[in-house]
């Protein structure tokens, strides 16, 4: 059956006129939940299959399996993970998911597919005593490193191809809308600049075509890194890295 992956609303930032909104918060002992909304026209999930089909990867990116409920509680199921939720409805020509999971440790979440198969999380010591670091990699961390470098060389010296490139796909990024929410078991002290602090223990990215305004913007957003340190004292059974 494949990754029903949530790799699919990064591969389709390319498409545009996608609504993807998740939500993964994390209680005081490395538990929780990770909930997904996704919107999208059945006009761009063909577009998804038809690509994952020339490609010939059609069975790790077949964009309908979320709306699958017995494949995506199967799937789920072996990665020890429990579906709580799984509702779909038809908007006009646009199908929606809306699921959510349960997760009993950190090291189960690593094995969530929603986020994709690329995705590293990381949860370590914080920068001082009784904080705890939580970081995401959506894409995986050497990605980042090298979208990082890509962007900064863009910067120093245009690109022509790129150039081009991002030109053609800039009005294919309509509609696009794109949530992450990190619920924390204690208060946010410190996040990176693409996160928003949305409540004293939330941080929130979002992914808009209207931030996309150059190729570096559209570099960056494909593979990025979330990161936030909050309040550990009350988290003693939390696991870090390692610990689980």
């Amino acid at each position: 059956m494949g990754r029903i992956s949530l790799a699919l609303a990064f591969a389709l930032l390319l498409s545009g006129c996608l609504e993807v909104e998740q939500t993964v918060t994390l209680e005081k002992d490395g538990s929780g939940s990770q909930a997904l909304v996704m919107t999208a026209p059945e006009a761009t999930l063909n577009a998804v299959r038809m690509a994952a089909s020339v490609n010939q990867t059609s069975a790790s990116s077949d964009p309908t399996a979320l709306f699958v409920k017995e494949k995506v509680e199967a799937e789920l199921t072996a990665a020890g993970l429990q579906l709580a939720r799984h509702e779909t409805t038809e908007i006009g020509t646009s199908r929606k998911v809306d699921l959510q999971v349960g997760f009993a440790a950190p090291s189960q979440l690593r094995q969530s597919p929603l986020i994709g198969s690329l995705a590293e999380w990381h949860f370590g010591k914080g920068p001082v005593a009784d904080t705890i670091e939580v970081t995401l990699f959506p894409q995986g961390k050497k990605a980042w490193e090298e979208a990082r470098a890509k962007a900064e060389a863009m910067k120093e010296k245009s690109d022509p191809v790129a150039s081009e490139f991002f030109a053609r796909r800039r009005e294919q990024l309509t509609g696009l809308d794109v949530t992450f929410r990190l619920r924390l078991p204690g208060k946010v002290l410190r996040y990176t600049a693409n996160l928003e602090q949305t409540g004293e223990c939330e941080v929130t990215a979002k992914i808009t075509a209207e931030q996309i305004k150059t190729p570096e913007d559209l570099v960056r957003r494909l593979a990025p890194r979330y990161q936030a340190v909050f309040d550990a004292r009350e988290c003693p059974a939390f696991p870090i890295d390692g610990s689980d």
